[in-house]
């Protein structure tokens, strides 16, 4: 759970500093105006440094950035590699190398399957320079919280006990010997506290400019700062907006005094001022209190403050007003309707030549009616998963299992940390199965009902009613041990990362789930489905893959849905996809399965020939032992088979136009 915190605090960080940075121009340009109006505009930092949940808004200027480390999804059944593409990833479980039954109108290629085998020379497990960040940066982030809080307690309570004999002036000022200067202290009942020996009008300026801090209760807005300082202490620009911020806050309750009592009082009041900090130690960086310190800046503002003109002053508050309300958001982007396979777009424009090395154009007349009716049979799943699970169907039709069970994954009634490399049987009747690397399986038995087990935090076993942060990240405290009827008349189904994507049998694709989380492991943004939703109908095909789903209905059309992050659902719009979106026509297969075993770096060869349909990863395993640390990676594209022949990608590393 620390790490998902550490990294929504990065993101969060981030952004903010994005926000400083206009702020302090923003800032600038208001060098001549009142502070108070800059003063308001660190109200928007501060809010992006301590809420978690990301706003959106068509009118804000920050852009919707990717979040931090967003490949990185910290497992513990799965040991941290480099992907096939550069990142970080974890495929999920593909189907078998199949060709398309003739139809009478199509005719299938026949492709010889490619043979490799990893270098055993290939440190397989070895870490990379973000998940070492990940892994050591999270206990420094979290020590130097400890510190920063540290410093706060020694040093309230220091100030506590220079201040334990002041005596009562009236009200809530009290007079102290000590040798500091004027301050507020407390959160529930603020105290001004003043050095002896001032003389009356100082008194009177001083005590007049406390009560404005009061007024405006800076004492509970500055250790809420310092608490956003405290989280975000790794951020420079988060230092430079504390210290700017204090700042302000002084000199818009110098201005405050002046205001009040006259301009003719200025002289009077700067010349306290330096008096005060050349009689009295400052107090400075003290969270829970008010020591007045910069007093050379504070005089400078004094000097050079004017009043400013209503109208102006209307102006310029409706304008900070509205920047504050764009600066709380990010920008909104929507789902593009384009189609990312039409034939006059380049997306091989990089692999054209590879796919034509290993592909033979045997395409035929189109016709005029596409009807796409595969056996359904073929597709199904007998062997799935990893170094971590293992799930098998036998000749019986008898689903076993084998590795960890720590989200009961084993089907055993149990939840436990034992590694079981001999299998269990977890079902019978069984022809087909998947499995998730978040910790769940679904599988199919012979009369079409469709069970679950494993990690329920997801909500991928309809569990729960509403998406809870809580439950998501601590899985393994929430977990169906036992199989689970989830759904009924169900053909085919399978697995995203944390959904299911089925298809019953008179035609319907259905979903639940997490459908996506946006990686912003904190936030509200998040499409969760609690039960099984219809999104699609006339469908002979659903897929599954660790980012995003497809289907394939009857009348060759591809629809899709899900993250798209490289592009990989086929829309140019890069925002999540949130509804199936049809993004092909005369399309006889579909493909977002496709993966490799244990290759760091395939070569462009490899990749195009898993493109064709050959290489998808089906294990042939026969048990867990097998594996030998191989973990499959996922090739996070599109593929499509268009009726003439030709196969069609989008996704990472394809062509220009992704």
């Amino acid at each position: 759970m620390l790490e998902q915190i550490f990294l929504k605090v990065m993101d969060m960080s981030r952004s903010a500093s994005i926000i400083i940075m206009i702020v302090f121009l923003v800032r600038i340009l208001l060098k001549r105006f009142p502070k108070f109006i800059s003063y308001m505009l660190w109200s928007v930092v501060l809010f992006r440094l301590l809420c978690p949940v990301t706003l959106e808004s068509a009118i804000s200027p920050i852009p919707n950035l990717e979040p931090v480390f967003y490949e990185y999804m910290p497992e513990k059944d799965t040991v941290p590699s480099e992907g096939i593409l550069g990142e970080s990833a974890v495929a999920n479980t593909g189907s078998k190398a199949e060709n398309v039954p003739e139809n009478g109108q199509i005719s299938p290629l026949q492709i010889p399957p490619v043979e490799f085998a990893p270098d055993e020379n290939i440190n397989t497990t070895e870490v990379s320079p973000q998940e070492l960040f990940i892994l050591f940066g999270k206990y420094v982030w979290i020590s130097g919280i400890g510190i920063m809080l540290l410093y706060c307690v020694i040093s309230t309570v220091k100030i506590r006990n220079k201040v334990s004999v002041s005596i009562p002036l009236r009200e809530n000022i009290y007079m102290t010997d000590e040798n500091i200067s004027p301050f507020v202290m407390g959160l529930f009942h603020p105290r001004i506290y003043l050095p002896e020996g001032l003389g009356e009008k100082e008194q009177e300026y001083i005590i007049l400019h406390e009560k404005f801090h009061i007024r405006r209760m800076d004492y509970i807005v500055k250790p809420v700062a310092f608490a956003a300082l405290s989280i975000h202490w790794f951020n420079p620009f988060v230092w430079l907006a504390f210290i700017l911020f204090s700042k302000d806050m002084e000199m818009s309750c110098d201005e405050a005094v002046i205001k009040r009592m006259g301009e003719n009082i200025r002289a009077d009041y700067s010349a306290s001022l330096l008096a005060l900090s050349t009689r009295h130690r400052i107090l400075r960086g003290i969270p829970v209190d008010f020591g007045e310190g910069d007093t050379k800046s504070r005089i400078k503002n004094l000097a050079a403050f004017r009043k400013t003109k209503k109208g102006v002053l209307a102006v310029l508050m409706a304008g900070v007003v509205l920047l504050i309300v764009c600066l709380a958001s990010t920008r909104k982007t929507g789902i593009s309707e384009a189609h990312a396979f039409k034939t006059e777009n380049t997306w091989l424009s990089d692999t054209d030549n590879l796919i034509d090395e290993i592909t033979s154009a045997e395409g035929s007349a189109l016709p005029a009616q596409l009807t796409v009716s595969p056996d359904i049979t073929e597709y199904y799943h007998t062997h799935v998963g990893n170094p971590s699970n293992f799930y098998f169907i036998d000749e019986n039709n008898v689903l076993w299992g084998s590795g960890e069970n720590n989200y009961g994954q084993l089907g055993q009634g149990t939840q436990d940390y034992e590694f079981y490399n001999d299998e269990v049987k977890i079902a019978e009747h069984v022809i087909d199965v998947d499995y998730s690397q978040k910790g769940f399986i679904i599988f199919l038995t012979e009369d079409h009902k469709l069970y679950g087990v494993g990690n329920a935090g997801c909500g991928a076993l309809q569990q729960y009613d509403t998406f809870d942060f809580t439950r998501y990240v601590n899985a393994e405290h929430y977990y169906i041990s036992e199989p689970y009827l989830l759904m009924e008349n169900v053909t085919y189904a399978r697995c995203g990362r944390d959904d299911v994507a089925c298809l019953t049998e008179d035609g319907a694709v259905w979903i639940w789930g997490t459908i996506w989380n946006q990686g912003n492991y904190l936030s509200n943004n998040v499409y969760f489905i609690e039960k099984p939703k219809k999104v699609l109908e006339n469908a002979v095909l659903v897929t599954g893959g660790w980012f995003h789903h497809a289907a394939l209905l009857r009348d060759g059309t591809v629809w899709t849905w899900g993250y798209n992050g490289a592009g990989n659902c086929g829309v140019a719009d890069l925002a999540v996809v949130s509804e199936p979106t049809m993004v092909a026509e005369e399309t006889v297969m579909v493909w977002t399965d496709l993966a490799l075993d244990n290759y760091p770096e395939p070569d462009a060869k490899n990749i195009a020939s898993a493109w064709t349909g050959n290489l998808k990863y089906h294990t042939e395993y026969d048990n867990i032992a097998e594996f030998g640390g191989i973990y499959p990676k996922l090739l996070d594209n599109t593929v499509i088979r268009k009726a003439d022949g030709s196969y069609w990608v989008c996704g990472e590393n394809v062509g220009e136009s992704v």
